[in-house]
């Protein structure tokens, strides 16, 4: 009998470039993700939403709480946006790695 599987792409050679295609695209977005992170943390935007909360302070309540929830929700994505920056780097820091050690 005839293997049925002759011929395919096994599965850990698919995970490993799975893996490198996830360290080029790491590579190609950290700088990206750097400005992102830069801009969401940044003073301006800090006092963009203080101005928007003072703004809102006499509105009606229901006003008040979209504009609270906007200004964590700012927040919450900064979080974020820091954590995959984390792991971007991470990634990179992998493959040029493996670039040192002729990977």
């Amino acid at each position: 009998m005839a293997d049925e599987n002759a011929g395919t792409t096994g599965v850990e050679e698919l995970r490993a470039q799975f893996d490198a295609l996830q360290r080029r695209i790491a590579i190609a977005t950290v700088g990206a993700q750097e400005d992102f992170v830069a801009l969401l943390a940044s003073p301006e935007v800090d006092g963009l939403m203080a101005a928007m909360t003072s703004a809102a302070a006499d509105l009606d309540e229901a006003t008040r709480k979209r504009v609270a929830a906007w200004v964590k929700m700012r927040s919450d994505i900064a979080s974020l946006a820091k954590s995959e920056l984390v792991r971007l780097r991470g990634l990179a820091a992998v493959a040029d790695q493996g670039e040192v050690n002729g990977g």
